[in-house]
């Protein structure tokens, strides 16, 4: 029995030990194993390129046309009536929703296009969710947002391509864009 009551009363003293240290301000939450992985974690989402979590197949091809027509400089005013219009004819979204899709694609990439090149990473979390029907009007949409203004240069050719491979083994029937 007194085995269990000096235990205890180690307990006791160590707990206070730690509200008093706690108290004054010094942390000693780093011990504790399980926050330490969550943090872990935490750190590796966070510090990760957002267009490599997009997991809608819209989005994901909306952010290829605008990396597409981006590869060739700042986007004209007759390329950002093109996108629109392709978002408004092909995914069925109003004028609205098309703004906000092509402003969160043009935020998402930023100044740095050359990202998308890592195309196994971008459409990793999106991929399975690609029908035949999705990824061949995907396809010909980067074609002719690709051939819109000039021919395709090289960026945009490799892009299509990396594009064109990863869905070259993709066989099964999702639903249409909406």
């Amino acid at each position: 029995m007194h085995i269990v009551l000096a235990i205890l009363g180690a307990v006791v003293t160590i707990l206070i030990l730690v509200n008093r240290l706690s108290e004054n301000g010094i942390d000693i939450g780093w011990l504790n194993p399980f926050a330490w992985k969550r943090r872990k974690e935490w750190s590796k989402k966070y510090h990760v390129n957002p267009i490599y979590s997009i997991n809608s197949p819209m989005e994901v091809t909306a952010l290829l046309m605008v990396a597409l027509v981006k590869s060739e400089g700042e986007i004209s005013s007759e390329q950002k009536r093109e996108i629109l219009k392709k978002f408004v004819n092909e995914f069925n979204l109003n004028e609205e929703q098309s703004s906000e899709l092509l402003a969160s694609s043009s935020f998402l990439l930023k100044d740095d296009i050359h990202e998308v090149k890592n195309m196994s990473k971008v459409l990793a979390p999106s991929l399975d969710s690609f029908s035949n029907e999705q990824a061949a009007s995907a396809l010909s949409l980067l074609k002719h947002m690709a051939n819109f203004d000039n021919p395709e240069n090289s960026f945009q050719k490799e892009i299509i391509s990396l594009f064109n491979k990863s869905f070259s083994s993709i066989s099964k029937d999702n639903n249409n864009w909406s």
